[in-house]
């Protein structure tokens, strides 16, 4: 076995790719999927219609129920919320699930059933 010294030299090939970075395990989603989304954030924030605001803007929030720490679920358990409702101080992202829970009365589960009441 030899000794470490400053003599040595590191493998003149480069590595592919670090062992270190993973690819995302997250998969993009099939055309019917995206179509799927795209309908649904066009029809406006599911949440502003619960509450008598009328129809709002919507981007797509993966539904959290049933999944680990930093994992989504399927492109097709999503529901359409506004901006403020998804990701700002009063909505799922900034509040956490339990206060947004408590402040409109509501889960993730009852939003998605009403989402998909509409869609049939």
């Amino acid at each position: 076995m030899r000794a470490w010294n400053s003599t040595f030299k590191a493998p003149t090939k480069p590595m592919a790719r670090s062992v270190w970075k993973k690819r995302s395990n997250k998969r993009a989603a099939t055309k019917a999927e995206r179509q799927h989304m795209n309908a649904q954030s066009g029809s406006g924030c599911i949440l502003c219609r619960f509450l008598g605001y009328g129809n709002t803007p919507a981007e797509i929030h993966h539904i959290r129920h049933g999944m680990g720490a930093g994992q989504r679920n399927s492109h097709l358990m999503t529901i359409p919320l506004c901006p403020e409702h998804h990701r700002g101080a009063t909505g799922y992202h900034g509040l956490g699930r339990r206060a947004f829970e408590r402040m409109y009365g509501t889960t993730e589960l009852d939003l998605f059933g009403m989402t998909q009441r509409e869609a049939v």
